[in-house]
């Protein structure tokens, strides 16, 4: 079994490595999925990540749920706990923790209130399980959320299998293009 930190350092390559027309309508087909999907339709709240340079584009999701009347929540770090926070057009955003964009607003959001929670992650399992950025905020988030979760699935995030621990947990829905 190959290790976390190895797995880290690879898929980060990779995805910094995966850019142009390709990842551009790669992307765009698992939005599509995403808006079609059954979990998609029936959320109301939905919770999001600001994504960085390497992570599927999320600004595309915010403005689409925005425009279909949906509440969106993204995460921001206070006091070392991830937390949700409401955002609308009118939000303003600063750098956060680990240089991810956060909003300056720090009103908590209840999470029993989310309906759906788009996972980040670098590589993926077709079973759900996944491997995060390695700071654990995603795995304790998950399990305490008992609403619906996916994740939007590059190919070059899709692994056969990953390196897991008694505390990583999984997602729920894993969309992928091509597989």
């Amino acid at each position: 079994m190959l290790d976390k930190k190895i797995v880290r350092t690879v898929q980060k390559r990779q995805l910094a490595n995966y850019v142009g027309s390709q990842r551009m309508q790669e992307e765009m087909a698992l939005r599509k999925l995403l808006f079609r999907s059954n979990q998609w339709q029936k959320a109301q709240i939905i919770a999001v990540f600001l994504s960085t340079a390497t992570e599927i584009n999320t600004q595309p999701i915010i403005a689409r749920a925005w425009s279909e009347n949906k509440r969106t929540v993204v995460p921001k770090i206070i006091n070392k706990q991830m937390v949700f926070v409401e955002i609308t057009s009118g939000s303003s955003f600063r750098l956060g923790q680990m240089n991810i964009k956060e909003p300056i607003d720090s009103t908590v959001f209840d999470i029993t209130l989310i309906d759906l929670a788009i996972v980040p992650g670098l590589a993926f399992t077709t079973h759900g399980e996944r491997l995060g950025f390695g700071a654990g905020y995603y795995d304790r988030f998950l399990s305490l959320f008992s609403g619906d979760t996916v994740s939007l699935v590059l190919d070059v995030q899709l692994v056969t299998s990953l390196p897991i621990e008694r505390h990583d947990q999984k997602v729920d829905h894993v969309l992928i293009q091509s597989k």
